[in-house]
């Protein structure tokens, strides 16, 4: 049976940011993913403060490289005010990125098989269990009935926690907001260097270009409330709104990319314990709106791979300073989140009534 130092739940960018850090350590890393390396992930938005973490995992040079778009402003249509640009170039922290997530998962991935980090795609856990020595034994959903063994697991499995939900670890969900996103294909340029954010009656758009030739048209509302249905109802929604639609008069999209996915904030009750820890959207997840979501990865990954490598040299403490710093952040962001969805007004709608009263949906 392979035994690891640790092996990892979930090839995100939380997941394949640590165990890239974690395997330079030294440590003998595997990741186990339920999907492919090949999947296509709708572009992000990622700011300028995201290089330091990069630097201090070792990414940065190769994340210049990759010649990621410019993001220099978000055109804004917020609630019932006049639309209006928020430049970055003016901004204490600068420019930032519209992340091509297919070249961004690429490098993540090249940076982990140069680390010789075992990778297991289209496995999930079946069940897990501790040994007479403490190490987790991970049976794995397979035709080989495989079974892992480990001194120490990470969840990174975004949302689902596929590792903790089988310990029971609690979570707190702040609402029920879900992601219906395509990519789109498109040569115009008149959004270029620019992500486009507008508010609706149920909910609100994102649309960003992350290639020549590619963007990302995402809806988000919540699960209970009418979503588009497919790649065309979800065009021809986004034509209703004054904002989108010179962007998108020459976009067809990629029909085959259409998929709705989970985008509710959340935190784990506790995200470390003996001998495991959650990191990304498995400890807090956070709103789109919020653009925390691939910087809160990269940082809780560094984290993480530090609190790990402090805890394999005797000193345990640091697994509860993570612990501490992880929920201080998902605080901070909680107060923001309510701060941007209180400036709407006059949508008399569930979606922002749930929002505006700080309650859980």
């Amino acid at each position: 049976m392979p035994l690891y130092d640790a092996i990892i739940v979930g090839a995100g960018v939380a997941g394949m940011a640590a165990a890239s850090a974690l395997a330079k350590q030294g440590l003998r890393i595997a990741i186990i993913d339920k999907g492919s390396p090949d999947v296509l992930k709708p572009g992000e938005c990622l700011m300028a403060d995201a290089l330091k973490i990069m630097k201090r995992l070792g990414l940065s040079e190769d994340f210049i490289a990759a010649n990621h778009r410019s993001l220099q402003a978000y055109h804004v249509n917020w609630g019932q005010q006049s639309s209006y640009q928020r430049h970055l170039l003016t901004s204490p922290m600068g420019a930032g990125w519209i992340v091509n997530r297919q070249h961004f998962d690429g490098m993540l991935l090249k940076h982990c098989q140069q680390q010789q980090v075992e990778m297991f795609w289209q496995n999930s856990l079946q069940a897990i269990a501790r040994d007479n020595s403490g190490y987790w034994q991970l049976q794995l959903k397979n035709p080989e009935k495989l079974c892992l063994s480990a001194r120490f697991v990470l969840d990174a499995s975004g949302r689902a926690r596929a590792f903790t939900r089988h310990l029971g670890i609690n979570s707190q969900r702040l609402d029920k907001m879900v992601a219906t996103s395509c990519h789109i294909h498109s040569v115009s340029e008149l959004s270029a260097a620019t992500a486009t954010i507008a508010s609706d009656y149920q909910g609100w758009w994102y649309y960003a270009k992350y290639s020549d030739t590619r963007g990302c048209l995402c809806y988000f509302s919540d699960g209970d409330l009418p979503l588009p249905d497919g790649p065309k109802t979800l065009l021809a929604q986004a034509n209703k709104q004054n904002l989108l639609v010179p962007l998108l008069a020459d976009a067809r999209p990629m029909t085959s990319t259409f998929k709705r996915s989970a985008a509710y904030s959340s935190a784990l009750q506790s995200c470390v314990g003996e001998n495991w820890l959650a990191l990304g959207d498995a400890a807090a997840s956070f709103d789109p709106l919020s653009s925390y979501g691939m910087t809160s990865a990269l940082s809780g990954a560094f984290y993480a791979s530090q609190a790990l490598k402090r805890y394999f040299n005797h000193q345990p403490q640091y697994l509860q300073t993570y612990q501490q710093l992880m929920q201080k952040n998902f605080l901070a962001y909680l107060e923001k989140r309510y701060q941007q969805y209180e400036q709407v007004a006059g949508y008399n709608s569930p979606f922002w009534q749930r929002r505006q009263q700080g309650a859980a949906a």
